[in-house]
C-alpha cells in the first residue's frame, strides 16, 4: 500500500535543504554474499582470475621446452633433442608448481590485498582460505604422483619446492624485513624459481640427457637471467611512489633500468656462451641466433619507459623478452642436424 500523498507546500514554504554529510573514509568493497556454485566452480574461477592459462601455461610450456633445448646443446655430438612424453609431463608439473605458488602467495598476502587490493578474489569472498587449501592438498597429490612416477629424485626434489614454498609464508609473518625489504624477499624467494628450474634440469636428464654437465648451471644462469629482468623491471618507475613494491624506490630510477638491462644481458651471454652460434653452418646459422632477438622486446620496453610513454616500465614487452628468448632456442635446437634423440 502506497503512503497518501500529500500536497506539495507553496515555494515560499520549502525549508532549506540540508545536503548530507560525505564521509571522507572510502567504504569497504562489499564481500560476495558466498559466491553462489560449487567449490570446484569457485577455484575454477579464482583461477582464471588470478593464476590464467593464457599466461601461467604459456610459461611453463616455454620455460620447460628452452630450458631443456638449452641443455641439449652441449650434449655429446650426434645428438638431437626432441620433445617426449618425459617433456609434456614436465610441462605439467611446472604449470601445477606456478598455480601451488599463485594460491600460497594470496593466501600470504591476504591481510595486505585487504586494504589494497580488496577486488581480489580471496579478500572480497569469492573463494575461502579453506578452499584454497583443498586445492592445494590436490595439487601436492597430483605433482608427487607425476614426479615420484618418474624418479625418486624428481620426487623429493619436487617436495622441497613444496616445502620450502610454504615456509616462505611463515618466514614473511615472522619477519618484517623480510616481508617489507623488497631486495630481501627477492633473495629469499627467488629460491622457489631456481628449485623450479633444476626439477627442469633433472627431468631432461632422467629423459636421456647424459650427466651432470657445466651446461646445467649455464640454463639455470639464463633462466635466472630472463626471470630477473622481468621481475626488476616491471617494478621500475620514473618517480618514488610511496607504499609501492618498486625497487626503483629503493635504489632510484636509474639504477633500477640497469638491473633490468644487465639481467636480459646475462640472458644473451649464456646463451651465446652455451649455444656459440657461430658454429653452426648453413641454415643451422640463422636458427641458431634467433633467441638473441628476443632483445628486440628488451628494446621496446626500454624505450617507452624512457621515453615517457609509460609511468612503470610495460611488462608485456618483458614477458615477450622471456617467451621470445626461449622460443627461439627451441626452433634452434629443432634446427639441429640428424643423430640419436633424446627428449
Amino acid at each position: 500500500m502506497s503512503a497518501p500523498r500529500r500536497k506539495s507546500p507553496a515555494p515560499e514554504a520549502t525549508p532549506p535543504v540540508t545536503p548530507p554529510v560525505v564521509s571522507p573514509v572510502t567504504p569497504p568493497v562489499a564481500r560476495d554474499p558466498g559466491t553462489p556454485g560449487t567449490t570446484i566452480g569457485r577455484l575454477l574461477g579464482f583461477l582464471r582470475e588470478r593464476a590464467p592459462s593464457r599466461v601461467y601455461l604459456t610459461y611453463a610450456v616455454t620455460w620447460v621446452l628452452g630450458m631443456q633445448a638449452l641443455l641439449a646443446y652441449t650434449e655429446p655430438a650426434g645428438t638431437r633433442w626432441r620433445p617426449g612424453w618425459g617433456t609434456a609431463a614436465e610441462i605439467l608439473c611446472v604449470w601445477l608448481a606456478l598455480i601451488f605458488a599463485r594460491i600460497v602467495d594470496e593466501q600470504k598476502d591476504l591481510a595486505y590485498d585487504r586494504v589494497h587490493n580488496p577486488t581480489r578474489p580471496l579478500p572480497r569472498g569469492a573463494v575461502t582460505t579453506g578452499e584454497l587449501r583443498v586445492a592445494m592438498a590436490v595439487i601436492v597429490v597430483l605433482l608427487l604422483g607425476l614426479t615420484l612416477g618418474r624418479s625418486t629424485l624428481l620426487g623429493l626434489w619436487m617436495t622441497l619446492f613444496l616445502v620450502y614454498d610454504c615456509f616462505l609464508v611463515g618466514l614473511e609473518k615472522w619477519s618484517r624485513r623480510v616481508r617489507d625489504g623488497i631486495f630481501l624477499n627477492l633473495i629469499v624467494t627467488y629460491p622457489v624459481q631456481a628449485v623450479v628450474s633444476g626439477h627442469i634440469w633433472l627431468a631432461y636428464l632422467d629423459s636421456g640427457g647424459t650427466g651432470f654437465r657445466w651446461s646445467g648451471a649455464a640454463a639455470m644462469a639464463v633462466c635466472a637471467g630472463a626471470f630477473l629482468h622481468f621481475e626488476f623491471a616491471r617494478k621500475t618507475g620514473r618517480t618514488n611512489v610511496p607504499g609501492a613494491t618498486l625497487y626503483s624506490n629503493v635504489v632510484g630510477t636509474r639504477a633500477s633500468v640497469g638491473l633490468a638491462l644487465g639481467s636480459a644481458l646475462i640472458a644473451a651471454v649464456g646463451v651465446v656462451v652455451v649455444t656459440r652460434p657461430w658454429t653452426a653452418d648453413g641454415p643451422e646459422a640463422l636458427a641458431a641466433w634467433l633467441p638473441l632477438a628476443a632483445w628486440a622486446y628488451v628494446w621496446v620496453g626500454a624505450e617507452r619507459f624512457l621515453a615517457g610513454r609509460t609511468t612503470t616500465w610495460p611488462p608485456v614487452p618483458a614477458m615477450g623478452f622471456i617467451a621470445c628468448l626461449y622460443l627461439g632456442l627451441v626452433v634452434s635446437a629443432l634446427c639441429a642436424g640428424p643423430g640419436t634423440v633424446i627428449g
